[in-house]
């Protein structure tokens, strides 16, 4: 740079063009510093609504706690909710504000409003507002406050149609706070009737109470699970508490047995095994008196009201069917219903039946009706409609039906809901959208008579508590639907509206990939013929009837993913290996035996190292010995041994090896085999009798030849003449 100071300008050159450089750096600065000056009087401001909008805002959710399930000219719109705030400063000033929209007109348009709640909001008309009596009420950071029951009729400029309409109920709370206006809104349906209603719609709720085995083929329990499905808080035993009130709802019962099994196992002292220890929890634990109080809820809403039968464990019936196991598709049912009647007292009603979905055909429905079924639970895509009015829920099945004359086929929207996730959590919300979509069928055709729809869950429905209540009492006390038992609606409510037959179509590939392999239920089917075999060999057997269950178990619905079936694959290893484990104890013992003559009896000598007393048949085998197909059925009573003689006939003399073979009684399965050794000497002796006599007969002649020769050769002397 002292260089470029010192050298002489060069107008135009390098010199003058570095000479030009400060200065318009200056100039840069200058105008920098002018912008900076402009500028800087607003960044106090700027900065100051960053931080703002840094800052958290206000968060409060509105929840919905209750409503009333139908309101009119003389009915007040009654409902209670509660504010939570997520926040981290306080709400005040509450303020409620609903609105309702235009009535729905289709059953459509009120599944696109519960789904997207939001898409009714235009055109909402002010109905109410109201705050808390004192306005006071202040919501805590982190804390939710439950307002009062809010009650008010409608608007009298509301007209509500005849005979009554369903309209969306928009409800929305605003709050002030440090931070500024906070708000929260929901939308549910508001269902309001002009007057009394003549015909209401019939409708059957089923109520399935089956939950897979918790046990393994031990009985030990592998988790606790069950114990909080049956607390008072768990879903279960929600469903037993609020079925077992004064005046419950006349709801259907469907029991699986297995579940009062594992309850009554769980309401004492019970093993819990957990990996490679084993806990031991007493009767006195919190699970054992949740299981202990859910069977009595559940026996007095038993006792009310007569349940149906599951299939023991929920068996794969279709898949049973379509296996060729008919007899073992049969079990399940018949082994239910007498299960259910030792527990309950009274016979069960036989008179329903919920197949889980799968495969079903004529050949199903045969079964279900060999096992007294009248009636029979099938999905809409089996009897398909192309009505656009609901359709009841009885379909007449008429002939190829397998003796079955109805079908109940569930509404497919109405019970897709039941099992909605929102019925978790938003229950009180999702009970009212139910109900207003029943109100919406009825109005399809209001005041007709005859019409009846199913509400039919899945078979492991779970429903929250929360959920339940306000749905089987809406149920219950709206006036445009009658609650009756599934049975009542088979019997009274005719096919219809719609004329159309709805045959029975045949079930898809897709069908049939829902159900258990195959190769699976042939793997249980082959062990339980093992096990009718077994039964006749050892009939005293105490775990015979643990075997039973188990295989049951084993043919389980709840099985049907690999993983599932991984599980029930135990259950029948755990019947193989204990039937081998008396049956590898039967034994023959290895003897040496000499039959002298060509017939004759031997000894063969069964063991029996069990402590069963076994019926066991002989079946005795060999290629130069001549042996009765199968012996007489005979007792081996345990830790003894036992020695039959078999009548046998030789053909040749040498030593042969017998094949012994002990069988159960019918001969079908193998217990133990060996041999026994054969020697037989009977030929041996004839060839030398045989040989002796021809030898001596040989003799006979040969001294009698040689006499005649004799003579022959030397002729007897003459007399002399005269010598008399």
């Amino acid at each position: 740079m002292s260089a470029d100071r010192t050298a002489p300008a060069e107008p135009g050159g390098r010199r003058g063009r570095q000479a030009a450089t400060p200065g318009r750096r200056t100039a840069t600065l200058g105008l920098l510093g002018a912008v900076l000056a402009i500028v800087g009087t607003g960044l106090p401001a700027r900065a100051q609504q960053t931080s703002a909008s840094s800052s958290p805002k206000p968060k409060m959710e509105l929840i919905l706690q209750a409503i009333s399930p139908v309101t009119g000219p003389k009915t007040p719109l009654s409902y209670r909710l509660a504010v939570r705030n997520s926040g981290s400063e306080e709400l005040r000033n509450l303020r409620v504000q609903g609105s309702i929209g235009r009535p729905i007109g289709t059953r459509s348009e009120l599944h696109q409003l519960a789904e997207d709640p939001d898409s009714g909001q235009g055109g909402l008309a002010p109905i109410q507002s109201w705050g808390p009596a004192d306005g006071s009420a202040v919501v805590a950071p982190g804390t939710t406050l439950g307002l009062p029951v809010h009650s008010e009729p409608l608007p009298t400029w509301l007209s509500i149609r005849s005979p009554g309409m369903v309209l969306p109920l928009a409800l929305q709370v605003t709050a002030s706070s440090d931070q500024g206006p906070a708000s929260s809104h929901l939308t549910t349906f508001l269902v309001a009737t002009a007057g009394q209603v003549h015909s209401p719609l019939q409708v059957s709720l089923l109520v399935p109470l089956h939950e897979q085995t918790h046990r393994n083929p031990e009985g030990d329990f592998v988790d606790d699970r069950l114990g909080k499905l049956l607390a008072a808080n768990g879903s279960l035993g929600a469903i037993a508490a609020e079925l077992a009130r004064p005046n419950a709802p006349k709801v259907t019962l469907l029991i699986d047995p297995l579940l009062t099994d594992e309850a009554t196992a769980m309401g004492g002292s019970w093993k819990l095994r957990r990996g490679s220890r084993v806990e031991t929890v007493s009767a006195g634990d919190p699970r054992s008196l949740a299981a202990k109080k859910f069977l009595q809820d559940l026996r007095i809403a038993a006792g009310r009201s007569l349940p149906a039968a599951l299939p023991y464990a929920n068996a794969d019936l279709p898949s049973l069917v379509g296996a060729g196991s008919d007899a073992e598709a049969l079990a399940p049912l018949l082994y239910a219903r007498k299960h259910l009647k030792e527990w309950l007292g009274p016979d069960p009603d036989a008179s329903l039946a919920w197949p889980v979905p799968g495969a079903i055909d004529a050949a199903t429905l045969k079964v279900l009706a060999d096992a007294e079924a009248e009636s029979v639970v099938l999905d809409s895509h089996l009897l398909p409609t192309s009505a656009s009015t609901t359709q009841n829920a009885t379909v007449d099945l008429g002939s190829g039906s397998g003796g079955l004359e109805r079908a109940l086929v569930p509404d497919p929207a109405l019970s897709a809901a039941l099992a909605d996730p929102k019925g978790g959590s938003e229950p009180a919300q999702w009970a009212q959208r139910v109900l207003a979509e029943t109100a919406m069928t009825w109005l399809e055709l209001p005041n007709a008579a005859n019409r009846g729809i199913l509400l039919a869950p899945p078979q492991v429905w779970r429903p929250a508590p929360a959920f339940l209540r306000p749905l089987v009492n809406g149920l219950a006390g709206v006036p445009w639907v009658k609650l009756e038992p599934a049975q009542e609606l088979a019997a009274q409510v005719p096919q219809g509206p719609g004329k159309a037959d709805r045959p029975l179509v045949p079930y898809t590939q897709a069908d049939v990939n829902l159900g258990l392999p195959a190769s699976y239920l042939r793997n249980v089917s082959n062990v339980n013929s093992r096990l009718t075999s077994f039964r006749r060999m050892v009939p005293g057997f105490a775990a015979l009837d643990e075997y039973d269950r188990d295989l049951l178990i084993a043919q389980s619905s709840d099985w049907r993913t690999p993983r599932g079936r991984a599980r029930g694959s135990s259950f029948i290893r755990a019947v193989g290996q204990g039937m081998h484990e008396v049956q590898r104890q039967v034994g023959v013992q290895r003897t040496r035996v000499t039959l002298t003559s060509r017939n004759g009896a031997i000894p063969i000598t069964v063991t029996n190292a069990s402590s069963q007393r076994l019926t066991v048949v002989l079946r005795l085998s060999s290629p130069r010995v001549d042996l009765p197909s199968m012996s007489e059925p005979f007792t081996v009573n345990p830790k003894e041994q036992v020695t039959r003689r078999v009548e046998v006939g030789t053909r040749a003399t040498g030593t042969f090896p017998i094949r012994v073979d002990v069988f159960t009684p019918d001969g079908k399965v193998n217990v133990a085999r060996d041999q026994v050794t054969l020697v037989s000497t009977a030929f041996n002796r004839v060839a030398l009798i045989l040989a002796g006599g021809a030898g001596g007969f040989l003799l006979l002649w040969w001294g009698r030849k040689t006499g005649w020769r004799r003579r022959k050769v030397d002729p007897p002397a003459k007399t002399p003449e005269g010598v008399s």
